[in-house]
């Protein structure tokens, strides 16, 4: 009985040792890998707001003028690039248009006449540099405006004088401050604000004293998007 119990103990270590063997040679499954957000990419998107113009009109050799208030909704696509470093600050260029659906945009001037200025439609690109807190990025901005401008000395009844229209495309300044967050790995939306500064322009005129109208125009905006990144 003792030979036999010795048996089954020997087989049993035996067996044991074996089995020890086979999981010390079994490499162990590798750990999921774990990707970090970036924001580096192309990117396309819509937008929506207000903008908020204020505006001068004067007539310089009459020595009256006017702060028209060119202003309404705005609705636009934008597009662009963004590249994330390894110290998280994010590196961008974007390019976007936009149309208004304007306001009110003219002010008394003198007797029955109203200044009018106008703006249908406008733009920019700008570069950007904003600093990643993984999928939220504040950033600032920087570059060139675009925009039409137009308009002309008003009756009362919104009429134009004869003679006294002008129109023209206007490059200017835009600064830029927002903030984007990152809900899906490819979705994002953002809030942007953007001032953008027309300095002066004399327009030709010829029914005006003088024959110049002066125009100047600064654009406050403030408007949320929604983007795509590839």
């Amino acid at each position: 009985m003792k030979r036999a119990f010795a048996a089954a103990a020997v087989a049993l270590l035996a067996t044991s040792s074996a089995m020890a063997a086979d999981l010390g040679t079994k490499k162990p499954s590798p750990a999921p890998a774990f990707t970090a957000f970036s924001w580096t990419g192309a990117y396309v998107g819509v937008e929506a707001g207000y903008l908020a113009g204020a505006g001068r009109y004067s007539v310089p050799a009459q020595g009256v003028a006017t702060s028209p208030d060119p202003s309404g909704f705005v609705f636009g696509g934008f597009a662009g690039y963004r590249y994330q470093l390894a110290n998280q600050v994010v590196l961008g260029a974007e390019v976007r248009a936009f149309g208004v659906a304007p306001g009110e945009g003219t002010r008394h001037l003198i007797g029955v006449a109203s200044g009018a200025i106008d703006s249908k439609w406008g733009g920019d690109a700008r570069v950007s540099v904003g600093y990643a807190i993984g999928r939220f990025l504040p950033y600032v901005a920087v570059g060139a405006a675009v925009a039409d401008q137009k308009g002309c000395r008003e009756f009362a009844d919104g009429s134009c004088f004869s003679n006294t229209r002008y129109s023209g495309t206007r490059i200017g300044l835009a600064l830029s401050a927002g903030a984007a967050y990152a809900f899906t790995a490819n979705w994002s939306a953002r809030l942007d604000y953007t001032f953008s500064n027309f300095a002066n322009r004399n327009y030709s005129t010829p029914a005006v004293l003088g024959g110049i109208t002066r125009v100047r125009m600064d654009t406050h905006a403030v408007r949320a998007g929604l983007s795509y990144k590839f």
